[in-house]
């Protein structure tokens, strides 16, 4: 599937979305299933900002017990169920070993007491998991020789730990991809590298928006009958010239590192120098280390910041934060820049009208606001998401608004459709059978490792990457030693993905350049073959190459202190 060059400038659709992140993503997808004519335009490439900036977990919400956010909590853990159920390849269960130590905060009673609230608050939270390989495990305890058995952490004042099962996506990337995907089956009409430039705005109504298109620089204009905002952190910089409120009071930045493996298969939760921001808290803010593509992804640090920018990469003072943080607290990881494969940063809101700065205030709520309520222009919502385990809740949301706001709540369309729906790739009804069919099918064209790798990215359609691979054996080998990235995969998301650039496929379409720089001589052939599919010459290919290079150069530190 090429790129779509653009919407037709004389069609009017009833929901025009900004912003291609995961947010917007859903909320397309719903508004397609209601039968809402959609459009969506992302000015770079679909998920390439907050949605891929992630520690890529989806969160069961006991983080909001410190907050006493009790309907929060049982919101998350039901929002984490909708999403295993609508691609269940794409999930896997993480074990997180929580350890206690002396004193009442941090003892064990603490924390029992915790988790048994969790487990009450959140009954039935399961229920739409028919599948039983997909239901997240009950938290159980350790006692302090099993706890230091493990080998993560070995403080003298532990005194035991639980284990607590979160939910791990083995490529955020693709799952918003996989949502933007399915909203188009589904008749969206979804433009990347496509920028809105501002509204069109008659008689205090917003009835479209003029774009421009990144790639041939033509400047046109959507019509619709309404406008949602999804551009995450940019929300207030697209409404402000139209007067209207702002609605955050700053921004957080946090950071995330990938390193060479510091654990085995358990994730930590490592106490950092920021206080959090709650009432029933064990302390402070903690860093995660976790597991991740035989790597370590430790997130996040933490920034308070006056608005977002562009292209965020992590400072030397945040990799510094992580990096200290994590020999402090585990002094045999001996971390240094020269083991970070990949970095970066991204954005969430904060609303509080009083910033505490170094203190963790990151709440989780999103905000959904009717202009025509709030600043008394019609035709125009803000829809601002917080956390991407709430992207598909928010999205619901904001699809119900539009069906009011348009007259279409008496048609007949679905309820809440998107509880119910299956990503492409997501028609699995027994994840552990498909896993062993496939293992079992594919065992002569590729390793377990590979297979394995092929299912959490494209579940059931690992069969058409299959007959590419048939078709082409060269294609099936894994494109550089210790990774499991193949040539099909570059080739099929050029041939079926909506690509524009050469990072499109390498940073979102595969995690081939989010575990460390591939080389030049993989990164050539890997332009050879996508220009072959998307018909780039050789000058094209060497730019494509060259943007490849930048973003690697910016997102690696180099080797220092």
């Amino acid at each position: 599937m090429r790129h779509h060059a653009g919407a037709d400038p004389e069609q009017v659709f009833d929901v025009l979305i900004i912003g291609g992140g995961i947010t917007g993503a859903w909320t397309a997808l719903d508004c397609s299933l209601r039968g809402m004519s959609t459009a969506l335009i992302e000015k770079n490439d679909f998920g390439s900002a907050t949605s891929m900036r992630s520690s890529r977990l989806l969160h069961g919400g006991i983080r909001y017990l410190q907050q006493l956010e009790l309907a929060k909590v049982r919101e998350s853990s039901r929002e984490r169920a909708f999403l295993i159920r609508c691609a269940p390849h794409m999930v896997e269960h993480l074990p997180f070993i929580v350890p206690t130590y002396r004193g009442l905060r941090q003892g064990r009673g603490f924390l029992f007491s915790g988790m048994l609230a969790y487990r009450l608050l959140t009954l039935g939270t399961q229920a739409p998991l028919t599948d039983p390989a997909t239901r997240i495990p009950a938290d159980k305890a350790l006692s302090r020789k099993q706890t230091l058995a493990e080998g993560l952490l070995n403080s003298e004042r532990i005194t035991g730990g639980r284990v607590l099962y979160e939910a791990q996506m083995h490529s955020s990337e693709r799952m918003t991809f996989s949502v933007i995907d399915t909203a188009r089956a589904f008749g969206a009409t979804t433009l990347n590298y496509v920028a809105m430039e501002n509204y069109c705005i008659t008689d205090h109504k917003v009835t479209g928006v003029q774009i421009r298109n990144h790639g041939s620089g033509q400047s046109n204009r959507i019509q619709a009958r309404l406008v949602i905002n999804a551009a995450g952190p940019w929300c207030d910089s697209l409404n402000q010239p139209a007067s209207l409120q702002r609605l955050n009071s700053g921004f957080a930045r946090g950071a995330h590192i990938i390193t060479r493996p510091l654990l085995g298969n358990y994730a930590v939760a490592l106490p950092s120098a920021f206080r959090a921001d709650g009432i029933a808290t064990r302390g402070n803010r903690h860093v995660f280390v976790i597991p991740w593509r035989g790597c370590s992804l430790i997130g996040t640090s933490y920034l308070e910041t006056d608005a977002p920018s562009e292209a965020p990469t992590p400072t030397d003072s945040e990799i510094d934060q992580l990096i200290e943080t994590i020999n402090a607290a585990l002094p045999q990881a001996n971390l240094s820049r020269a083991d970070i494969r990949q970095s970066f940063a991204g954005y969430y809101p904060l609303q509080s009208p009083a910033i505490q700065h170094g203190v963790y205030q990151g709440t989780g709520e999103y905000q959904l606001v009717d202009h025509s309520v709030t600043d008394h222009l019609d035709g125009l919502i803000t829809a601002l998401g917080a956390k991407f385990t709430t992207g598909r809740r928010l999205g619901e949301l904001a699809a119900q608004l539009a069906e009011k706001k348009l007259g279409r709540a008496s048609v007949k369309s679905p309820a809440n459709p998107t509880r119910r729906v299956c990503l492409r790739g997501g028609d699995i009804a027994d994840l552990a059978s498909f896993r062993a069919d496939c293992l079992r099918r594919y065992q002569v064209l590729w390793s377990e490792s590979t297979c394995q790798h092929l299912i959490s990215n494209y579940g059931s359609r690992i069969h058409e990457i299959a007959n590419l691979c048939q078709t082409r054996p060269d294609l099936a080998q894994p494109l550089v030693p210790d990774r499991d990235t193949i040539g099909a995969q570059v080739v099929w998301a050029a041939q079926q993905e909506s690509v524009v650039h050469l990072a499109d496929i390498l940073f979102r379409r595969t995690d081939l350049c989010l575990l460390g720089d591939p080389g030049d001589t993989v990164l050539a052939y890997c332009a050879q073959l996508a220009g072959a599919a998307l018909e780039w010459d050789r000058e094209k290919q060497r730019a494509e190459l060259e943007l490849v290079r930048i973003e690697l150069a910016r997102s690696i530190p180099t080797p220092g202190n």
